[in-house]
């Protein structure tokens, strides 16, 4: 089982690597450059909104939870190119969801949105 669930993790890695390669703004990252090392599995959605909330992050940063991937946009900024499974379908500014309470409850939602759902912004 443990085999199974590695094997699921490195490929959606794979995936999300590939996603953010192809994004305008993290393809630029240089210090240092975006590689599959860059991105994170966080444990819990705690861990998540804790790594994310530090703040500051650089150009590429990922920080991923169950299917979820969040990948830094801006150098030292928080705009995150959203990317569930193996497709993105958003840019969320995660600052106010902590501010607010509510970033355990949207990422509750992406967790149980469908594909139709995220693409269209339904969650």
């Amino acid at each position: 089982m443990e085999n199974q669930l590695e094997l699921r993790e490195n490929t959606l890695i794979q995936a999300w690597f590939k996603i953010g390669t192809l994004n305008c703004w993290i393809a630029k990252a240089h210090d240092p450059i975006f590689t599959e090392r860059s991105i994170v599995l966080c444990p819990t959605i705690e861990s998540l909104q804790e790594k994310i909330g530090l703040g500051n992050w650089c150009l590429g940063q990922g920080f991923a939870f169950m299917n979820l991937c969040f990948i830094n946009q801006i150098d030292g900024g928080d705009e995150w190119l959203t990317i569930k499974e193996d497709y993105c379908f958003e840019s969320i500014t995660f600052n106010r969801y902590i501010k607010d309470g509510e970033f355990i409850p949207l990422i509750e939602r992406l967790l149980k949105a469908t594909k139709q759902e995220c693409l269209s912004l339904n969650y």
